[in-house]
């Protein structure tokens, strides 16, 4: 079977490595190099690192270079191209350079979660599971027939990071198990119920911020979900204060929202939610690393009584 691999981001890894070892891979097609880290150095994606480590021929894509790609892609004579969070929408000359166009691993229980951000939307979202679809791509964005399908539970604990890590193994194994079925046409499929579509749109950096008078449940998952990147924040004594976990409690809040209940280098920090508490866990102030709330604590940078965030922000409105 001949089979290029169109990939750019870490979560794409595994299953470059599942195709190398299963089928062999002609040709890895990737996005450029782009500037990553505080010294904002060009880097190259994962998938090139991983590609050059295993001794695989990459080309990079940019839609001004499409046409080279598509012709490099055609004279491979390929059966198959493999897609994972590539970071661009194929265009039908594209596909039509495989006999049987292009398969794509996708982070979630389609038709739930369409787009480019399903595994943080359905953590913000609250669900308990997701899971990855094999489906074949077709014109639209996720539209495609479904090929298969894993579940996979949302632990309490998970994070954008850990649940994209266990989602990108578990779609690496079922596309390492269906492949071979699905070009040789014994793989039946199911055409998705649009009815039933929901869409995660790209995450904006002005989601991060967290709007103290929400839910304690809904920051947590706020948080949870865009732990890394973009990050959740508020403001304390003017500074951005970035926020990496924390707690719900049962408790009811006796100040206005993001005011600091209670501060104390042992035994934690509590801020006020509406209608509820959260204990912060973990946080960030500029230009320092991450760190325990109670450290901040004890430089004497929080205090009981302080307020978090300068305003408070209308409720982030999700598609669902």
């Amino acid at each position: 079977m001949r089979v290029a691999f169109l990939g750019s981001p870490a979560f794409a890894v595994p299953s470059l490595h599942a195709l190398v070892s299963r089928f062999g891979v002609a040709l890895v097609v990737t996005q450029p190099d782009r500037p990553a880290g505080r010294g904002r150095r060009l880097a190259p994606t994962a998938v090139r690192t991983a590609a050059q480590e295993l001794g695989l021929e990459v080309e990079i894509y940019e839609p001004a270079r499409r046409r080279v790609v598509d012709a490099r892609l055609s004279d491979l004579e390929l059966d198959v191209l493999v897609v994972v969070a590539f970071g661009h929408i194929l265009k039908p000359s594209t596909l039509a350079t495989a006999s049987r166009g292009a398969v794509n691993v996708h982070a979630s229980l389609l038709p739930r979660w369409r787009g480019v951000a399903p595994i943080e939307r359905a953590l913000w979202a609250g669900e308990s599971v997701t899971g990855v679809t094999l489906m074949a791509i077709d014109p639209g964005v996720d539209t495609g027939a479904m090929l298969a399908q894993r579940i996979v539970p949302i632990a309490a604990e998970d994070t954008r990071v850990t649940l994209a890590r266990k989602l990108s193994d578990v779609g690496a194994e079922l596309l390492a198990a269906r492949l071979q079925s699905w070009v040789e046409g014994a793989l039946p499929s199911v055409e998705q119920n649009d009815a039933e579509a929901s869409y995660a749109p790209r995450l904006q950096k002005e989601e991060g911020q967290i709007d103290w008078g929400e839910d304690p449940l809904q920051i947590w998952r706020q948080v949870r979900a865009l732990y890394g990147w973009p990050g959740a924040y508020t403001e304390l004594d003017g500074e951005r204060l970035k926020v990496h976990a924390v707690k719900p409690l049962d408790l009811l809040p006796s100040a206005a929202p993001g005011s600091v209940l209670y501060a104390d280098a042992r035994d934690g920090v509590r801020v006020a939610c509406g209608g509820g508490t959260l204990a912060l866990l973990e946080v960030q102030l500029p230009g320092r690393a991450a760190t325990a709330a109670t450290e901040l604590v004890s430089g004497r940078k929080l205090r009981t009584g302080m307020r978090l965030g300068s305003r408070v922000k209308k409720a982030s409105r999700m598609e669902s």
